[in-house]
């Protein structure tokens, strides 16, 4: 029998490799596509709510840093296209872009 193989992790080394260059720019190409598919499903009444799609890309403060990239909207009416209120209905634009990638 082949004898196993082990693996005896580097913790620092895998925490410097989570908050890397090459990581948050993986995270932000991720960002990237579900930004580009929030802008196709955006409704366009006026067009702000669609062209105010942003992606922030960084390392997580805390404990653990990791990179992180987020896809953010900082239009006026952004929570309400999405959540909707009792008289408009909501969009989920976000939510359906970030669950199509």
């Amino acid at each position: 029998m082949a004898p196993r193989a082990k693996f005896r992790g580097d913790y620092k080394g895998i925490g410097k490799m989570l908050r890397s260059k090459q990581m948050q720019r993986e995270m932000e190409a991720r960002a990237e596509r579900v930004k580009s598919k929030a802008e196709g499903l955006a409704p366009r009444d006026s067009g702000q709510y669609a062209a105010s799609f942003k992606v922030e890309t960084g390392v997580r403060a805390g404990r653990k840093p990791r990179a992180v990239s987020k896809v953010v909207n900082d239009a006026p009416n952004a929570a309400y296209v999405e959540w909707g209120t009792s008289k408009t209905p909501r969009h989920r634009t976000m939510g359906k872009a970030a669950g199509a990638e």
